[in-house]
């Protein structure tokens, strides 16, 4: 099964606007450009049990700016997905938010892939590498505030977008971790230029193109 890739996404305060790239089109079950992004769309596309959560977190982004990170469900064309949505706010001249910048995790893959013999064969058998990566999904859950399971997705989600086996992602994880700070909001901003580093260059990533407005 294949995904679309990270997502990026603006929001602006003033006048409620939306500015979505391919990816986050294709995450919502769209063709690019087949819709208006809205936050009346946003929403709808939310899980019922998570979408008051959802709102409640961009509404408060919205008041202070601060970095922020959401796991949760969308339902698009009758599918679930589930989805890491990252991103902070940008202040204007006058100090309030003006937009909201940043991208989704579409791990649905990864979740699929745990029921699957594929699962086996993601962590190595040996004790230092199950170690590791048991470390590296700690720091996830502590970064991102994800349970077990969304963090090890998340781990596969690099995996399978870098080609490389899941305890090297961990290890790699584990690194920039331990070269700066495990404070929250200092490890997330760890985590999100880890997640630049490893996925700006993706084959066939379009980087030079801003979101695509409807």
């Amino acid at each position: 099964m294949t995904s679309p890739g990270p997502g990026r996404f603006t929001y602006h305060v003033a006048g409620d606007r939306w500015d979505w790239d391919d990816d986050v089109y294709a995450i919502h079950g769209y063709a690019p450009g087949e819709v208006r992004p809205t936050t009346d769309l946003f929403l709808r596309h939310k899980h019922r049990a998570d979408r008051k959560r959802v709102e409640d977190t961009f509404q408060r982004v919205i008041r202070t700016g601060e970095p922020f990170n959401v796991y949760f469900r969308i339902v698009a064309r009758g599918t679930e997905k589930r989805v890491v949505v990252v991103g902070e706010g940008v202040r204007g001249d006058d100090g309030r938010v003006i937009r909201l910048e940043g991208y989704y995790l579409d791990l649905t893959p990864e979740f699929d892939a745990e029921s699957s013999a594929a699962a086996d064969a993601a962590v190595e058998a040996s004790a230092s590498g199950r170690a590791t990566i048991e470390q590296a999904k700690g720091v996830l859950m502590l970064g991102y505030g994800l349970h077990e399971d969304a963090a090890f997705a998340m781990l596969r989600w690099w995996s399978r977008n870098r080609n490389l086996k899941v305890r090297e992602i961990a290890e790699r994880l584990l690194t920039v971790a331990r070269e700066g700070t495990f404070s929250h909001p200092g490890l997330r901003r760890l985590l999100d230029t880890l997640i630049h580093d490893l996925t700006h260059d993706r084959p066939g990533r379009r980087t030079d193109e801003p979101g695509r407005q409807a």
